[in-house]
C-alpha cells in the first residue's frame, strides 16, 4: 500500500493488551501514514509510554 503526503486518510487505532488475542479497537484517527496516525492518536489522548508499544493503527478493509 502507498501512501502520498498530499492527502490524509483515516486510519483504525488497536490496542493489544498482555494476553489478548484479538486487538480491541480504541479509536480512529486521520493521517498520512499509519505511524503518523499512532503519534497523533497517542498525544490527543497523552498515552502514557509503556501503553504505546502496544498501540497501533491500520488501514480499514475494504468493506465488499
Amino acid at each position: 500500500m502507498v501512501f502520498h503526503g498530499d492527502y490524509e486518510v483515516e486510519f483504525e487505532i488497536y490496542e493489544k493488551g498482555e494476553g489478548e488475542v484479538f486487538p480491541r479497537l480504541i479509536g480512529r484517527m486521520a493521517a498520512v501514514s499509519p505511524y503518523d496516525a499512532k503519534i497523533r492518536w497517542t498525544e490527543n489522548h497523552e498515552i502514557e509510554e509503556e501503553r504505546f508499544n502496544k498501540i497501533y493503527a491500520l488501514f480499514p478493509p475494504n468493506p465488499q
